[in-house]
């Protein structure tokens, strides 16, 4: 695990440190090959999972609820061997407001930049049917365009027995629509499962330098992260549609200065309608308490300082229809 940013001694303004946190395995940096991965996929498939498993920090928000991850991620992965910066994107999603054409906007973004597709399919879902044709229609557009990983995730769910028929039978469709690509099952995300697909992955990325500092694990600035940890929160927390109709703004974040310890956090919950606004809140303030509890003592971990985390509800009705801020 990497040192938090905030070690004795240390300036407090400089906390943008913290995403240049020193792994001791990446020191020994000069390695030859260095590239981005878009990691693509729909909504659920486990790609924030896989993508912190494969960082080994968490870089991106998980939940159960679909559709967590709404702007464009970036894992920072650095070895001996090289570099590969993992582009985190929204899941697949229909047509709708400003939100999901910026949702939309920062998948196309991922795929001009990678240099490897990485489709991440959960084996485990009823969907699979669905799954397999959005990947048709997604391969129909991309074909022979940049190297393809598929990972097929969660097998371990199917049981031994269930696990080889999936496999064979999306291979011989990906055969018989002239897909090329190669496949690596995932059973939970255990090393040798991860090896293996890091293997494939540096594989196909061109010879180069580290594109990011070799310390940084991710590309996110701190207000970025903490409105991910903020919005993992509300997702863990509430059910049905109120997550998918609140937004994180933040828009205070104050270092510690002279004496001061603690790092001061000011932020807001946008929702569209009162009614919203009472869930989000909960009885007598005990929803968003719990919101900001746990968001705090995950932060305090990231900055290594203590945390003062304010956070209201507001309710902004066309939120999703407005470039939002910070």
């Amino acid at each position: 695990m990497a040192k938090r940013a905030r070690r004795a001694g240390q300036g407090p303004d400089k906390m943008l440190e913290e995403l240049r946190e020193v792994r001791p395995e990446a020191k020994d940096v000069p390695g030859d090959r260095a590239g981005f991965i878009a990691v693509v996929g729909l909504p659920n498939a486990g790609k924030s999972t896989l993508v912190n498993a494969l960082v080994g920090e968490k870089v991106s928000a998980v939940s159960p609820t679909p559709q967590t991850t709404r702007t464009l991620i970036r894992g920072i992965l650095t070895e001996p061997r090289g570099q590969m910066v993992f582009l985190d994107t929204p899941g697949f999603h229909t047509a709708g407001p400003l939100l999901n054409q910026r949702m939309g906007g920062s998948l196309r973004e991922a795929l001009e930049e990678a240099h490897v597709i990485l489709w991440v399919a959960d084996m485990s879902s009823r969907k699979k049917d669905r799954d397999w044709e959005r990947f048709l229609e997604f391969m129909t557009s991309h074909r022979g365009k940049k190297p393809l990983v598929v990972a097929f995730t969660k097998m371990d769910r199917l049981g031994p027995s269930n696990m080889i028929p999936p496999l064979l039978e999306f291979e011989r469709e990906m055969s018989r629509h002239g897909i090329e690509g190669e496949i690596v099952p995932l059973s939970g995300l255990r090393e040798t499962n991860l090896d293996r697909l890091k293997e494939l992955l540096f594989r196909h990325l061109p010879e180069g330098e580290p594109i990011f500092d070799p310390e940084w694990y991710t590309s996110q600035t701190m207000r970025e992260m903490v409105r991910e940890i903020v919005q993992e929160k509300i997702f863990s927390l509430l059910y049905q549609e109120v997550p998918h109709q609140c937004a994180v703004l933040v828009e205070a974040f104050h270092e510690p200065e002279g004496h001061e310890k603690s790092t001061r956090i000011e932020g807001s919950i946008l929702v569209e309608r009162e009614s919203q606004k009472g869930i989000v809140v909960g009885a007598r303030g005990e929803t968003i308490r719990t919101i900001s509890e746990r968001a705090r003592k995950e932060i305090e971990a990231l900055t290594g300082t203590p945390v003062f985390l304010r956070m209201t509800v507001r309710v902004v009705p066309d939120w999703r229809d407005r470039p939002l801020g910070p």
